[in-house]
């Protein structure tokens, strides 16, 4: 069976995660086989969504494939967070795989698109989004309503987040897949009013502003999507293998107030 190697993000006292590097660098294989996942966590990773990662790098390298978790988030701003994405990438030679493949949660989708664009990744082969109406505006909810909690937990960072537009990737040769969280996290549920404020949430996979081959809608919130990560791999594996999710992922968006539907005031 292949090494695995799954590095993941750091603990600090800003980002609630922890753990370092399962395998020493000395012990990777100079020309590794097959393809590698790269996971780009957020600002909701924690202890127990590394755990989730720890324990499925076994069953994905029967897979073929090698799992890293990126330690890439910085407090300094979006600008320092790219540059230590860029050195995660490089100091991983991550370049040395077949196929290398992206699973992006929110913070990483805005840290990873504007990299690729000035650098590209030669093997890169497919990327996939977690994209949420709900939880993307909470960086902008935290900005607004939280300026001193929010930059005492996450630093410059949250505030880039919440200021800069979604970028989408220009790249056309790549596979591009959304899942879509479709329920509120309580975060969500508890600063409602202003997350109306925004406007209204959209959930058509034309909404989110960029090219995709494939969309699905997952029951599940961004606190969820981290702790049941096992749940949502096959969709991603599929992805992976056939440029499309299975048959059985739901890509029906939802209707009505899916926000006073989880039990938000309208």
């Amino acid at each position: 069976m292949r090494l695995t190697r799954v590095f993941v993000l750091a603990a600090s006292t800003c980002l609630a995660a922890c753990g370092g590097s399962l395998v020493r660098p000395a012990l990777l294989p100079a020309k590794p086989a097959g393809d590698a996942l790269l996971v780009l966590p957020g600002f909701g990773y924690s202890h127990s969504g590394e755990q989730v990662f720890r324990s499925l790098a076994s069953s994905m390298a029967r897979e073929g494939i090698d799992l890293y978790v990126a330690d890439y988030v910085t407090r300094s701003g979006l600008s320092t967070t790219r540059a230590k994405l860029e050195r995660f990438i490089r100091d991983s030679h991550l370049e040395r795989y077949s196929r290398l493949h992206v699973f992006a949660f929110i913070a990483g989708a805005w840290t990873l698109n504007p990299l690729l664009d000035r650098h590209e990744l030669p093997n890169l082969a497919t990327v996939v989004y977690d994209r949420s109406p709900f939880q993307e505006r909470a960086p902008r909810i935290a900005a607004d309503r939280m300026r001193l909690l929010a930059w005492m937990r996450y630093g410059s960072t949250v505030f880039d987040v919440a200021n800069t537009a979604y970028a989408p990737l220009t790249a056309p040769d790549l596979k591009i897949a959304l899942l879509v969280e479709s329920t509120p996290t309580a975060f969500v549920r508890r600063h409602e009013r202003a997350a109306r404020a925004y406007g209204p949430f959209a959930f058509e996979c034309a909404a989110f502003g960029q090219r995709y081959d494939d969309c699905a809608y997952l029951p599940m919130n961004h606190d969820e999507f981290y702790m049941r990560f096992a749940d949502v791999w096959p969709e991603v594996l599929a992805f992976i293998r056939h440029g499309r999710f299975t048959a059985e992922a739901n890509r029906i968006p939802p209707t009505g107030d899916p926000l006073a539907l989880d039990g938000g005031q309208p």
